[in-house]
This record gives C-alpha cells, sequence and structure tokens, in this order.
C-alpha cells in the first residue's frame, strides 16, 4: 500500500492497457494480396453473373432482397443501435451501453470511408452496366457509386460490434449480415465483388471499435488477417459455381490431390495428441491447417483458386509461426467435426462446380 503525503492510503498507479496482439509483417502482407487477388477474379466474373441474374425470374429470391434491404438500411441500423443503448442505459448495464456508442460510432465512420470510396471508384450500378467493361474514374454522379456496397458495409460494420453483447450467439448477428449482402446481389443493387469488398471495410472498422482506439492500426491489421479466409471461400464459391469441368481427368487428379492433403492435415491434428497436450505444438497446428485449406483449393481445379489458397496458406503459417501461443488445445471432438467439414467442402465443391455456368 502507498501512503500519500497526508497519511492516507493511495491506491496504486493503474497500468496501462496493453496493446492487442498486433500479426507479423508477412501475415499481413499475405492477407493483403489475399484480398486483391480475390477482388481481382471477382471483378472478371460480375458482369456474367449479373447477365445470368438478369435472365432467369428468381421472384422468391426477390422478395428475400427486399427484406435484406430493409434490415440492412441505416435507419434500420440505428433503431437496433439506439434501443440497445436505451435498454442498457435503463437497465444500468454499462457494457451494453459501451456497445451500443461503439456500433453507433462504427456506423457514422463506415458511411464516411464507404461513401468516399463509391465516388473514388465510380462503378456503374448493375442497372447502368449494359457492355462488357467498365472504368475507375472519380464521379459524383448517381448511379456511379456501386463499389463499395453500403448496405453491407454499414450492416457488418455494426454487428461486429453488436456481437459483443452475444458472445455465445455471435453467429446470428453475423448470419443476418450475410442475409443482407446476399440481398444486394439478389435484387440486382451490387456486383459481387461490391458485396464482398463492403463485407471486409465493414469488418474492419467495426473491429477498430471493438479495442482501443489509439491502436486501430493493429486492429485494422488483425481484421485483416481474420476476413481472408471468408473472402477466399466467397471467391472460390463464385468461381466454381460459374465454371464448367473442361477437363475431366485433370479435374479427378487435382480432386484425388485435394482428398490427400486434406486426409494428410488430419493426421497431423491427430498426432497433435500425442505430441502436445498444452496446445503449444502451433507449427504442427498451423501446418496441418495449411494442408487442408489447400487440399480445399486444389480441389477446385480453378488456377485463380489454388493460387490464392497458396497465399493465405503462408499468410496463417507466417502468423502462427510468429506467434508460439497461438495453438489452440487439442480436443479430439473439436478435431472431429473440423475433419468432418473440410470432407463435406471437398463434396460440396464437386457437386457446385459448372451448377450455374456462364460460359
Amino acid at each position: 500500500m502507498i501512503e500519500s503525503g497526508d497519511g492516507q492510503a493511495a491506491s496504486p498507479p493503474t497500468q496501462p492497457e496493453p496493446p492487442p496482439d498486433c500479426p507479423p509483417v508477412p501475415a499481413v502482407a499475405l492477407s493483403a494480396l489475399v484480398v486483391l487477388g480475390s477482388f481481382a477474379a471477382l471483378f472478371h466474373i460480375d458482369i456474367p453473373i449479373l447477365k445470368f441474374l438478369r435472365s432467369h425470374n428468381l421472384s422468391t429470391l426477390q422478395s428475400l432482397g427486399d427484406l435484406g434491404e430493409k434490415l440492412g438500411n441505416g435507419g434500420t441500423l440505428i433503431t437496433i443501435s439506439a434501443l440497445l443503448l436505451g435498454t442498457g442505459f435503463f437497465l444500468k448495464r454499462q457494457a451494453w451501453t459501451r456497445v451500443a456508442l461503439d456500433s453507433l460510432l462504427a456506423h457514422g465512420v463506415v458511411a464516411l470511408v464507404v461513401n468516399s470510396l463509391k465516388h473514388i471508384v465510380g462503378r456503374p450500378r448493375p442497372r447502368l452496366t449494359h457492355s462488357g467493361g467498365w472504368q475507375w474514374w472519380p464521379s459524383l454522379e448517381s448511379g456511379l457509386d456501386s463499389f463499395p456496397s453500403g448496405h453491407t458495409s454499414a450492416t457488418v460494420a455494426v454487428v461486429t460490434v453488436l456481437a459483443r453483447a452475444l458472445p455465445r450467439l455471435r453467429w446470428v448477428p453475423f448470419a443476418i449480415a450475410g442475409w443482407v449482402g446476399a440481398s444486394r446481389i439478389w435484387r440486382g443493387s451490387h456486383f459481387p465483388g461490391d458485396v464482398v469488398g463492403g463485407m471486409v471495410l465493414g469488418f474492419m472498422v467495426g473491429s477498430v471499435f471493438n479495442g482501443p482506439l489509439r491502436w486501430w492500426g493493429r486492429s485494422c491489421a488483425q481484421a485483416l488477417v481474420r476476413i481472408a479466409p471468408l473472402v477466399v471461400l466467397l471467391t472460390g464459391l463464385f468461381w466454381v459455381l460459374t465454371h464448367r469441368v473442361l477437363d475431366p481427368t485433370t479435374d479427378g487428379i487435382l480432386l484425388g490431390s485435394g482428398v490427400l492433403l486434406v486426409a494428410g492435415g488430419v493426421v497431423l491434428r491427430v498426432m497433435r495428441h500425442r505430441k502436445s497436450a498444452n496446445g503449444s505444438d502451433h507449427a504442427g497446428q498451423a501446418t496441418s491447417e495449411g494442408l487442408m485449406l489447400l487440399g480445399l483449393g486444389v480441389a477446385t481445379s480453378a488456377p485463380v483458386v489454388i493460387g490464392l489458397t497458396i497465399l493465405l496458406c503462408l499468410a496463417r503459417w507466417s502468423g502462427a509461426a510468429a506467434v508460439p501461443g497461438s495453438a489452440s488445445p487439442p480436443s479430439w471432438r473439436h478435431d472431429g467435426l473440423y475433419a468432418a467439414g473440410f470432407f463435406a467442402g471437398l463434396v460440396a465443391i464437386q457437386f457446385l462446380k459448372g451448377l450455374v455456368p456462364l460460359q
């Protein structure tokens, strides 16, 4: 106990809050390449996807899209945050009040960032796109503001913050955000690349307001590394759906190679139970996850997806190798579900190939 000058006990000095862990530079750089490469791949198939949607009557999806548009509306998001703010204040739940205020701030910041980008990029909305290309050119005209999706970015930013109040059910707000993003494509309001861009920006801004603002750079780096796998997953999904299998023999060889890689990753995860009982085998976990991710990428038979997956594996491995305590403790149940999910992914990839071919 420390005594002050008047003889009274003084409280010990408060320790400054430690900064959040910052991913290593290679992991951040590789994740950035993954995201940029995914955007390039999506922009390549955006217009063919638009033509496909225009050629089909998707009335049911249109109705669902209308509801998603209302959920992602700025007024709806502000109302949700305001209700949480009022509830937290009335029930004297300081944590809820803090989450609500952070969500409002995240909403405001992401709106400024996204609306600035919209007019800097100047991409035409799908309804104004009638030819096979478009130009990157700043514009303040209405309709030349497609990239990125404002509804998606705002929704993801808000739910990223609100998920703090639902630690066990955090998947619910993110599922709603996914619905909002998909609805922007169904309704013909945005291209897939616009929605993925909004998702990345929204998650990064929301992550900044989930930690100390003075460490915003570290928060953005963490968010970029965490969102990169989902970006590759969505890019691979769109690419596999829209491309036919041109060479069954090559496709079969790559599928078999993918199965072997996933199986090898599963074996390494099982070996962790014998080598490390406390979860310190971070290199083994990173290698096993890398093999399984690479297996999924190879199984697509798409060179662009395989390349993005390789970059993603390198990013995850460099990040795990630089943080010795990053491995999770071994768990038979968790590893079993993890392996089942990857093998189910292999089956899904084969089923989805060329399901809605554009060529």
